[in-house]
């Protein structure tokens, strides 16, 4: 009987054993794979930069990135930003990017994301391998998938991408068509961010007849027009595609086109038109918690209600602004809702206040490199000055 008992007690002290080991094993793996903690904060995926001749004629760089955006399920810690709100982001910095940390790093700044997705396609064996790395302010991740189509590549690494930031996310199955794909709308977009805003309308005019359901080829048509002062043109376009927008319940667009909308009567002097169209933009808007085109409805609301001697109400909707861009970390949109305030208070006399603002803006200017906002934030802060030395 003792040398049984001593032979269980044996047996019994080594399954302990090898269960401990088990657990530091697991322990060891999880401590290993698990991912860098990752602040709350925007999300900003780059063009996907497609490398091989084998890419199908419906994909590119902007339609990539625009399908793995949809796909992605972050959470609401995680806002993403849009497709064209990357494209505009990207656009701000002066110089070409390529995957140089130094050029990461910078667009961090500028967009204030915490998290940058880069990635690339390329054919190989045929297959297509997708390669993308998670950038961090001071830390970068990387993975590859290698599967049959693009379409696939995408799905898999934003599956992938879900577990590593947001493991409860809902995986996303549905289908879905960019509006990006059309080759007329990324030329249209090359001859804007060239400046050929005459030849890109005629892209955008002739996409548009094709397929007039593009709400985005509509919706940059609506911004040359609005920038050509083309108002009936405008007009036009924004009825068509208000309607469109609503067939396809679409909140987001909605609440962009109405925000155009309102640019226009703001700009044509029927200040009440463009309040009450900023009123439905908004409901459009927080629908689908867009922060920051609430961020420029609030903005634009502000100086219209300063421009009809509404103070009171333009440093309210200012401070709204401030606080959506906040919200998507946005240093452009803050800085420039800054500066509408700093110049709000310094017509009501309020010196010290409007001095306490462009100091925060410039704050921001300097620290994230505005480099395009320096200029008319150093020459607000000069004129407070001036006033403040001259009282």
């Amino acid at each position: 009987m003792q040398q049984v008992s001593s032979s269980n007690k044996k047996t019994y002290i080594a399954a302990i054993v090898v269960l401990l080991l088990i657990s530091l094993g697991c322990y060891v793996y999880l401590t290993l794979t698990k991912p860098a903690y990752l602040q709350n904060g925007t999300v900003l995926v780059l063009p996907v930069n497609l490398t091989s001749d084998k890419i199908e004629p419906q994909w590119n760089r902007y339609a990539a990135m625009d399908m793995l955006i949809h796909q992605l399920n972050l959470g609401v810690n995680y806002p993403l930003l849009q497709t064209e709100d990357i494209i505009n982001i990207i656009s701000l910095i002066s110089r070409k990017h390529s995957s140089k940390a130094a050029d990461i790093q910078q667009i961090m700044a500028i967009s204030g994301a915490v998290l940058v997705i880069e990635s690339s396609i390329k054919g190989t064996n045929n297959q297509y391998q997708l390669a993308f790395t998670l950038h961090q302010q001071h830390s970068s991740e990387s993975d590859v998938v290698n599967v049959a189509s693009i379409e696939q590549a995408l799905l898999t690494a934003a599956e992938l991408i879900n577990q590593q930031v947001h493991p409860q996310h809902s995986k996303i199955t549905e289908q879905f068509d960019s509006r990006f794909s059309p080759p007329q709308l990324i030329h249209a977009i090359a001859l804007m961010q060239g400046g050929d805003t005459v030849a890109a309308e005629e892209q955008l005019s002739a996409l548009i007849d094709t397929a007039p359901d593009n709400l985005v080829a509509q919706r940059l048509l609506a911004m040359i027009q609005l920038q050509r002062h083309q108002y009936q043109r405008l007009n036009s376009t924004l009825t068509a595609a208000i309607i469109e927008a609503s067939r396809q319940k679409d909140e987001r667009e909605l609440a962009r086109f109405r925000l155009l909308l309102a640019q226009s009567y703001t700009e044509t002097n029927k200040i009440e038109h463009a309040l009450s169209v900023l009123s439905i933009a908004k409901t459009n808007a927080a629908k689908v918690q867009d922060w920051l085109t609430l961020g420029y409805i609030s903005q634009l609301a502000g100086v219209i209600n300063q421009r009809i001697g509404r103070n009171a109400d333009a440093r309210e909707q200012f401070k709204k602004a401030i606080e959506y861009h906040k919200m998507m970390g946005y240093p452009v949109g803050q800085t420039q809702a800054l500066n509408d305030l700093a110049e709000l208070e310094m017509v009501e006399h309020n010196y010290p206040q409007a001095y306490r603002y462009i100091n925060r803006s410039y704050e921001l200017v300097a620290h994230r490199r505005l480099d395009d906002l320096e200029t008319s934030t150093l020459k607000i802060m000069s004129k407070i000055e001036n006033k403040m030395q001259h009282r």
